[in-house]
Order: C-alpha cells, then structure tokens, then sequence
C-alpha cells in the first residue's frame, strides 16, 4: 500500500457517557490540521456522532455492537482496530484522558511513539494507574492542569516525584475551547433576545456514570425552579443542554425553558450565561469559568475525577456554590447569584498550552535514530571533609564531565563513618549522600524542600534508612540509589575499577560513590580521574548526569508494582 507523504497522527478518545474529552480531542485535531504538517485521524467509538458533524478532520468512529455478547463486540472492535491502525501507519499515536488498557497490546501500536493527554485524576486514581504501570508505555505525559492545581489533588509522594523527575510529563495548563466575544455575544442574543439573565443547565453528556439518574434529577429540579421563578415574575431564562446521553423524563419547553439536546456552541452559551448549573467535569466546567457566570456546581459520581472535593475547591476560589439536585436547595442559590453582578475572577485563556501540545505532537512524530543503550552508571565524587570540591571541574577529564561532586563526607567508610548526611550545595544537582549507619536527624521531607530528589547510599539500602523514608514519605517522595563505595587510594585504580565494573554489570541504573579523600594532593587526585576515565572510555558505559538518574530511579514508579 502507498504510504501518505503527510504523516499521520492518530487520535483515541476514550468512550461511553463522557463528551467533554471529545471536544477536546477535537480541540486539539482541528489545530494540528490547521497547521498542516501532520494529517490527524479521530478513532472513536462514541454513541453519538453530534460532535463530529462540523469538524473538517477526518473521524472513523466504530458502531457499539449491541445484539451480541460484550466479549465478542470487545474482540471484534480489538482486532478490527488493530488492522485499522496498522493501514494508517501512524507517526505517532495520541491517547487522551487516561491509559486504556485494551492498547497497551495491539501489534499494531508497538514501538510507535505515544503521547498521552490526560486530564485531571484524583490523587488516588492517579495512584492506581501508576502503580498498575498504564503510564509506562508512553513517550510523553501531558496533563491538562496546572502545576498548582494538580499538587491541590493530593497525591502521593511516589506520584509526585514520578511526575516531576521522571522527565515523562509537563504541564500544559487545561485545554478547553475559548470562544470570541462576537461568538458570545450572538449566543446571548438569540437565547435571551431582550437582554433577560440566562441560567444555563448542563449535566454534560447526560449519561449516568451510575444508574442513579442523576440527569432525571438535575433537570428535574431545574424544571421546578425555573417554573418557581417565572410564577414570582422573574425575568430569568433557563437553558436546559441535555447531552446526547440524556435518557431521562422527557423535559418541555415553557415560557422561561429552553430545551436542547445538543448545543455545539456550549463553550459560548456557557461564557453567555448569568448562572451555569453544572455537572463539574473538567471540560464544561472550564468552558463556564472562561466567562462570567456565578457557579452553581451539582457533583454526581464520574469516573477517577472525584468530583466533590474538586467542586469544593473551585467554589472556594472562583466564588460560587455546591449543590445536590433537590429544588430547594437549588432555587435560593440560583435566586443569590442571579441578584448579584457578573462574576469577574475567572483563569486566564490558555493559548500556550495548546501550542506545547502541538509542539509535543510533533516532536514525537519526527523521525530519530534508534539508539543502542548501553550500560549506564552514575559516578559521585567527594574529596572528604574540609576539603573544598570547588575546583574539582577544573581536573576532570572530559570523559567526567558528568561526574557528581559531593561536598563533604556525605558517605561512611570503615575508617570515619559520619553521623549526618550533606546535600550537595552549589549546582542544583538534587542529590543526597546518606550514611550507612543511622539516618539523618531532619525528616525526608526537610531534604526534599532544599531541593534533593535523589538520595544515594552504600548498598544495600540499610534498612534504618527505609524505615526513616517510610515513617515520613515526603511529596515530592525522595527517590533511594544503592550505591558501590569505593575508596580511592595510591595504587588502588586497578582494584577499585573492578568494584566499578561489577556494580555496572548487575545494576540497569548503578551508581558508584568514589570517595578520593585518601589521595595525598591535587596531582594525586588528578591522576587517578585520568586513569578513571582511560578506562571508562573503553567500556560499552555511559555516565549519566544527576538529572538523568533521577529520571530513571522516578521511571520505576511508573512501572506495574
């Protein structure tokens, strides 16, 4: 088959009740086309084609198999995909909201270049899909919130310093349609022609995450305070947005009701509205917060969002309410916000981000060069106590130049074990050396808040040093690196290179601590790194910098444990 010159991008969008995650797959696809270097292609499996009917991008979206049994449906739509990918010979394939595990084994997906774009989990549901190793098969993470926002999840140590040392993921703020003013401005006119204050309802895609009817009851309770409000002469016009999902009591339109199913300018009637009473998933509700609506936020279950601690959160800072789906607790905060001025703390619109996204997307699509890796070892140095390692750079042979300086005896021999750890002060190499014997006196987390990220220490990992980091885990969590302690004395290069050799050879990341205290002078000390490196330079070993094995001890948390 003839390959297409443009490269192709293949997005999967996760299925079922959720809509918000295809707006923004399409968000992201309509921009990628914009720019014409890569050809994006949707897969989905959506219940619903409303979404795709004005986009320009090209979409297969796979039939829900209803009359036969869910297995074969399952492993008819696996291996028809499978095919389908492998016909597309994507450049790089794009997931988006979280891992699915049904693509971890297509044929068809291995060895091509993954990015995923995930929107907001809850602390634990991050924790779960780390620790069942659903990030590990990405090249690039790219999560949908902020810095700030995701730390206010409250993750875990281990989830926090996979994020933030494993070099696998970036913020790239929240990704959501911003309309224009001119757009607004037609939405508000042709829903409230006379300039009444509009409160807008939308339970997003109307589905039930479980069957509690949650959109029979929001809807429900929305009829009877719209109806309340229009007996006591109120001006208000409510806007009920269904979702295509929504399987609930048929709802009429009345003199202050409008009914639609399907809204394609939801982001424009949302930033029209005076009131948005809203499901707070991630997309609507950030399509709401971009205007000037007071907040009305109703929480039901939704899949790994944890939605009523988040809605908490965003009341609490952009001013608003949270609700249940009764009438009486609805109708006196709609009455509030519609008595009170537009809302003017609102989050900044996020062009940036979706230009990171593109350019992630792109990177990854590039061609490179397989490597072969070889064995990879981090060296620490340290001269000892009282001895300064400033001047350390200036003797290292090129070859060493990614050598790690320690200050101080961070690290115990059997001739002087010290009684405290040294963070290594100067360049920002976040690495700790710790002792052998008794832990550090400050908490793990007093280290990592002076910037370690990495603690190495003679192995094997002494169990008082385990115990000191799991009585009180630190978020970032502080990474262990057992390491080979080898001292360096006259005469010892040929002895202390085979200790090297071995801890290279059994180790995929090693780390040999060289404690050149015992050398008499600077020209000793000197000769000794020439020898070092002479042989470094023959073996099939690369010297990885802190940055890098920081990386790689974080990259074991996203792994299956």
């Amino acid at each position: 088959m003839q390959r297409s010159l443009v490269k192709t991008v293949a997005i999967l969008v996760k299925n079922g009740i959720g809509f918000g995650h295809l707006r923004r797959a399409v968000l992201i696809a309509e921009a990628i086309q914009s720019r014409g270097r890569l050809k994006p292609v949707i897969i989905s499996q959506a219940s619903s084609l409303s979404l795709f009917k004005n986009t320009p991008v090209d979409v297969i979206n796979f039939p829900l198999l209803h009359r036969v049994s869910s297995a074969v449906a399952e492993d008819a739509y696996t291996a028809i995909l499978d095919r389908l990918l492998d016909k597309l010979d994507p450049a790089v394939v794009v997931e988006d909201t979280y891992p699915d595990p049904r693509y971890l084994a297509l044929p068809s997906l291995a060895h091509r270049p993954r990015l995923l774009v995930m929107r907001r989990l809850d602390g634990a549901s991050f924790d779960h899909l780390r620790t069942q190793g659903r990030f590990a098969a990405f090249d690039k993470i790219l999560i949908a919130q902020s810095r700030a926002d995701f730390a206010r999840e409250g993750h875990s140590g281990d989830s926090a310093a996979a994020v933030e040392c494993s070099g696998r993921f970036s913020f790239v703020g929240n990704l959501s349609y911003t309309p224009a003013s001119e757009e607004i401005a037609r939405t508000r006119a042709e829903y409230a022609p006379h300039g009444e204050p509009l409160v807008v309802v939308n339970g997003g895609a109307g589905g039930d995450q479980m069957p509690d009817g949650y959109g029979d009851r929001l809807f429900g309770a929305c009829a009877q305070v719209a109806e309340r409000l229009l007996i006591t002469g109120h001006r208000a016009r409510f806007v009920f947005v269904t979702g295509p999902y929504y399987a609930g009591k048929p709802l009429s339109e009345t003199a202050n009701v409008t009914v639609r199913r399907y809204e394609p300018r939801l982001a424009a009637l949302l930033a029209a509205a005076h009131v948005a009473v809203i499901k707070p998933g991630n997309n609507a509700l950030s399509e709401a917060l971009s205007g000037q609506a007071h907040l009305v936020l109703v929480p039901d279950v939704s899949f790994l969002e944890g939605l009523d601690e988040h809605a908490g959160r965003v009341a609490d800072h952009y001013g608003g309410a949270t609700s249940t789906a009764d009438p009486d607790a609805l109708e006196p905060l709609v009455r509030e916000a519609l008595a009170r001025p537009p809302r003017t703390e609102r989050p900044k619109a996020n062009h940036e981000g979706l230009l990171q996204t593109l350019d992630a997307i792109e990177d990854l699509a590039d061609a490179v060069e397989p490597r072969v890796l070889k064995r990879q070892l981090m060296l620490a140095l340290t001269l000892g106590e009282g001895r300064d390692v400033t001047g350390l750079r200036d003797v290292l042979p090129p070859l060493l130049g990614s050598a790690v300086p320690l200050d101080g005896t961070s690290v115990p021999d059997a001739d002087s074990p010290p009684s405290e750890s040294v963070l290594r002060r100067g360049e920002r190499a976040g690495i700790v050396a710790l002792p052998a014997g008794e832990p550090p006196s400050v908490p793990p987390q007093e280290l990592v808040d002076r910037g370690a990220r990495l603690a190495i220490t003679p192995a094997p990992v002494p169990r008082a040093i385990t115990r000191w980091i799991q009585l009180a885990p630190a978020v970032p969590a502080l990474g262990v690196l057992a390491a080979e302690y080898v001292v360096a004395r006259k005469g010892s290069l040929d002895e202390n290179l085979r200790q090297i050799a071995r801890t290279a050879t059994h180790n995929e990341t090693a780390c040999a601590i060289v404690d050149l205290s015992r050398l008499a002078d600077d020209d000793s000390v000197k000769h000794y790194l020439h020898g070092l490196a002479e042989w470094l330079g023959t073996q099939p070993v690369t010297l990885l910098s802190s940055e890098e094995t920081i990386a790689r001890v974080t990259q074991r948390l996203l792994e299956q444990s």
